[in-house]
């Protein structure tokens, strides 16, 4: 990893379970998906700007080494390039949430239990279960709107007779 970083606008919830998982400044493993994101981003800062500098909403994440592009010359990402990190980011968070939750109460008769222990399990403020179980629900009721049951552990025969 090189000592610089880039300053990310996230949800504070994400950025507690970052910190939680990755340390502070947010370091990524080496060969990760997440630092090939970052990577393909990185350019060289531009003359006439001025480098990011820290803030109490953003958050710090390492810029990992690249033999291609070496952190000391590319430096910098634009603001849809952070964009880009932040919905992979999000994209990374929603996958863990959706796999751990779906476990955790796939009956749905403990659904607020278990948004409190899951934000217990990854450092987030139990302040935000409630925003956590809303995000778990709605990613669930996308999928059965289209007649999706991820929560299913057996096939359903009457569907399958139906058909």
């Amino acid at each position: 990893m090189s000592n610089f970083v880039i300053y990310l606008k996230l949800k504070p919830y994400i950025r507690q379970y970052l910190e939680h998982h990755f340390g502070i400044p947010v370091q990524f493993d080496d060969h990760s998906v997440t630092n090939a994101r970052i990577v393909s981003v990185l350019i060289k800062k531009p003359k006439d700007v001025s480098p990011d500098t820290a803030a109490p909403d953003l958050t710090p994440v390492c810029i990992p080494y690249s033999k291609q592009k070496e952190p000391s010359s590319w430096n910098y990402v634009t603001e849809r390039g952070k964009q880009f990190i932040i919905e992979h980011i999000e994209a990374v968070f929603m996958d863990n949430l959706w796999k751990e939750m779906s476990q955790m109460c796939g009956d749905d008769s403990k659904l607020q239990s278990a948004a409190y222990a899951w934000c217990e399990m990854h450092g987030i403020n139990i302040d935000y279960a409630d925003t956590i179980r809303m995000r778990f629900y709605r990613e669930k009721k996308k999928f059965l709107r289209h007649g999706i049951d991820l929560r299913s552990k057996k096939r359903n025969r009457k569907l399958i007779k139906d058909n």
